[in-house]
């Protein structure tokens, strides 16, 4: 299975993600010395572990199935970096120590719906001499430019 969401078994004729029988397995994203990214379309399992060491991951939720109830991911940075990209509409709980190093949580942008409750995806783990950030990110804001331009009838 391949890591991006390109194996055609995970995918409709339609294009459509469908629905799920059985439960992905606990799997995990590794960086060491180097770079690793989940992202595109793929399902989030209940357990998601993730590391790097002297390296960078990237774990982007924005196009994956994340169902209903809680979904945790573990994640332990190392002098490295691991950020986890989560949309508006999944809720988020995040907790997490860090030596030497930061594990935060951080909004980018306007949030385009509300958070139901349904979907949520708690964040774990440590960070030493390293980054965890979780980033729920929403549409982008309208720069101050834009806003006058558009109360002043500028195209």
């Amino acid at each position: 299975m391949s890591d991006s969401g390109d194996d055609p078994t995970w995918v409709t004729p339609g294009g459509g993600v469908p629905a799920r029988s059985i439960e992905p397995p606990n799997t995990g994203v590794v960086a060491m010395f180097g770079e690793s990214k989940r992202e595109g379309r793929w399902w989030l399992p209940r357990h998601l572990r993730v590391l790097a060491v002297f390296g960078s991951a990237t774990v982007d939720l924005r196009e994956a199935q994340v169902d209903q109830g809680l979904s945790v991911i573990q994640a332990v940075a190392i002098l490295g970096n691991i950020e986890i990209i989560v949309p508006p509409e999944i809720g988020v709980e995040c907790a997490g120590d860090a030596l030497a190093g930061s594990f935060e949580l951080k909004f980018e942008g306007r949030a385009t719906t509300a958070v139901r409750g349904d979907r949520i995806v708690r964040v774990t783990g440590s960070a030493f001499s390293g980054a965890v950030t979780v980033i729920v990110k929403g549409e982008p804001t309208e720069g101050v430019l834009t806003r006058l331009s558009r109360t002043l009838g500028i195209s």
